[in-house]
């Protein structure tokens, strides 16, 4: 056969894509130990069980002073009500003290109280007198005290197997004495560019195009969970080609490769990879637009996926296979990993070309009466403007030629930090609630 008609696409969709990788790669979560304090960001791989109440004795919830309830019921401004002062306790370390009819031990906040205190009166409403206080008004069982276990029980789950490890995880873990953790080990992603006129290195940028779009990849791969390895960029030679994307498989669980996927003389990623003998070709083209040329195979059971150099079709390959990988090697679900919001789309768009692909078209999402109006942000897969005017992206399904002004569509945002931003922008043009 000839070798032009070999490199022709044979498009498949992003789902088969996938599902054909999970099926023949050897990708698999890998469960670690790691130190807690290093293991923020980090999926769970078990619950999170308590193993003592918290808090563990009933302690003070303010400064004040240890009573027992039912020497306050009769006290009044009128009839104030004096309690003898027999202590303090001033750290929550353990002590012995306790309390008899008529008496009051001062405790700061975070302390133990004394077993038969049941209630704590703070500072500001007592009078002190010598070794007394004095009561001006009764209190409650329980008031200002919080007791033993009413945070968190002895057995409960914490945190599930599959939640996303938050500082405030990491606060409980360290307060009860776990200092390791089990998770899911986050995937290494190796990154190289392809091309005769690339470089790396920002001192070669003058007689090369510096590489970039390995740099934008690697905020994906953060964000998603994964651990972006950035390799030199390799020119337009089968035999680099095929030695680079070995080593970089070597310590890596994805290779990525940027550029050279296309029908030009000098694409050669389709052609050298997918004719190794331990290659296993699983995608000659995805049936998306843009992004159609990203291309994937099994090099000993680890993905290659060969993106487009095209900015905005980077991407979307990004987008439709990598970041979906990223989340499976960490346990969690392969869809709907954007945020989306529902908006109004602000023109009408008529798309005819690729009518049996699925088409991304990025968009400007602004508020509107309490609501948002997605605009679209259209230009050439090559172009960067509209992936910085934009926040967000639809998704036109196949067989769909036009899409109405005045149509509600999800947008999925670009990222998760344009939630952040999205919100922010909205509430301040909205005013506070």
């Amino acid at each position: 056969m000839d070798e032009q008609i070999e490199k022709y696409f044979k498009y498949t969709s992003p789902d088969e894509a996938l599902e054909k990788i999970l099926r023949n790669s050897r990708l698999s979560p890998r469960v670690i130990d790691v130190s807690v304090h290093e293991s923020l960001g980090y999926v769970l791989a078990e619950d999170i069980v308590s193993s003592t109440p918290i808090p563990i004795d009933n302690i003070a919830h303010f400064d004040g002073y240890a009573v027992r309830s039912s020497d306050t019921l009769k006290a009044s401004t009128i009839n104030p009500l004096r309690l003898k002062v027999i202590g303090r306790i001033d750290s929550i370390r353990e002590h012995y003290l306790d309390i008899k009819d008529g008496e009051a031990v001062y405790v700061v906040t975070g302390a133990k109280i004394p077993k038969s205190a049941d209630a704590v009166i703070p500072v500001e409403r007592v009078r002190l007198r010598g070794e007394y206080i004095e009561i001006l008004e009764s209190i409650k069982r329980g008031e200002h005290v919080t007791f033993r276990g009413a945070d968190i029980e002895t057995g409960e789950i914490i945190q599930k197997k599959g939640d996303i490890i938050r500082p405030q995880t990491i606060r409980y873990l360290l307060d009860t004495r776990r200092y390791r953790v089990k998770v899911y080990d986050k995937p290494r992603v190796a990154l190289i560019g392809i091309g005769d006129e690339l470089t790396s290195n920002i001192e070669e940028a003058n007689g090369k195009k510096l590489e970039t779009s390995s740099i934008v990849i690697s905020y994906y791969i953060k964000e998603f969970g994964g651990i972006p390895i950035r390799f030199e960029t390799v020119p337009d030679s089968p035999n680099q080609i095929i030695e680079a994307v070995k080593n970089s498989l070597r310590e890596n669980d994805i290779c990525v490769t940027i550029g050279g996927v296309s029908l030009g003389a000098r694409d050669l990623c389709w052609m050298t990879l997918s004719k190794l003998p331990e290659s296993i070709p699983i995608a000659r083209g995805l049936r998306v637009q843009p992004g159609r040329a990203t291309s994937i195979v099994l090099i000993d059971g680890k993905p290659v996926i060969m993106l487009p150099g095209h900015i905005q079709s980077t991407i979307s390959g990004t987008i439709n296979i990598l970041v979906p990988l990223i989340s499976y090697m960490q346990n969690l679900p392969i869809k709907d990993l954007f945020p989306r919001v529902r908006a109004e789309i602000g023109e009408d768009l008529t798309i005819r070309e690729y009518i049996s692909f699925t088409r991304i078209r990025f968009v400007k999402l602004v508020k509107n009466r309490g609501g948002f109006i997605a605009k679209p942000i259209l230009g050439d897969s090559s172009m960067i403007r509209p992936l910085i005017a934009s926040n967000g992206f639809i998704k036109i399904p196949e067989k769909v030629e036009k899409v109405n002004k005045g149509s509600k569509l999800d947008v999925y945002l670009l990222s998760w930090s344009e939630l952040l931003y999205l919100f922010s922008k909205y509430n301040e043009q909205n005013g506070p609630s």
